[in-house]
């Protein structure tokens, strides 16, 4: 698989080192030169100086056989300028664009721009970290999709099926005892253990009011 990477800041930069590392043919464009040597001379994939938006540089990146191009500039202006390029001109098949100001993520929408906006995905961590006893979000996987770990408070224990099927989640560790284990569908799930799935967001609320909330004996 082929990938693009525009903008070599922090986020683009340790995308790139990352995906390389995975095996994935990695290009990086940055019209500084300082940023793209930040990813040092252990870096397999290929990297380019220039605007990140020139036509000129893009075709010598091959955005003509690009798998996917990741927009990640501080600049919302070039992320959606690129995104366009890439999606209008050269068909690219997977476009992700970082988000820098939530404020313009209409935009982007109105663009039908895939996007990621790290600010609004940390505010989001934060706030449930803090509102939320016994439930950490772990990852979020899509804006609607997390995978979390959540402490169970309910006394009457459940088999991980019934979990997955009434809230509509993946159950995929389990915590009891200090043991972890990757369970069965028949398991059952004791008062106290910590459980990780993946849910969907507007399912999310649901499963923390029914396992997670400390019941008054």
């Amino acid at each position: 698989m082929y990938i693009i990477i525009i903008g070599c800041g922090k986020l683009g930069s340790t995308l790139a080192k990352e995906l390389s590392i995975t095996g994935y043919d990695v290009s990086v464009i940055d019209h500084d030169s300082e940023k793209l040597n930040v990813l040092g001379s252990g870096f397999n994939g290929s990297k380019f100086r220039g605007i990140e938006y020139d036509s000129d540089r893009l075709l010598e990146a091959g955005i003509k056989q690009a798998d996917f191009v990741l927009a990640v500039t501080a600049d919302d202006n070039i992320n959606i300028t690129v995104s366009l390029i890439a999606k209008k001109i050269y068909h690219v098949p997977r476009i992700i664009a970082r988000v820098g100001d939530p404020s313009r993520k209409h935009i982007y929408d109105m663009l039908d721009i895939e996007t990621i906006c790290p600010t609004q995905l940390g505010v989001e961590i934060l706030k449930r970290k803090i509102s939320e006893k016994n439930v950490e979000v772990l990852a979020v996987i899509q804006p609607d999709i997390e995978i979390i770990e959540l402490t169970v408070k309910k006394h009457k224990p459940c088999t991980v099926k019934s979990i997955e099927e009434k809230y509509n989640c993946i159950l995929s560790g389990l915590m009891v005892a200090d043991r972890f284990v990757f369970p069965e569908k028949d398991e059952l799930v004791p008062y106290g253990a910590k459980i990780i799935c993946t849910i969907l967001k507007k399912d999310k609320e649901k499963i923390i009011t029914s396992l997670a909330k400390e019941i008054s004996r």
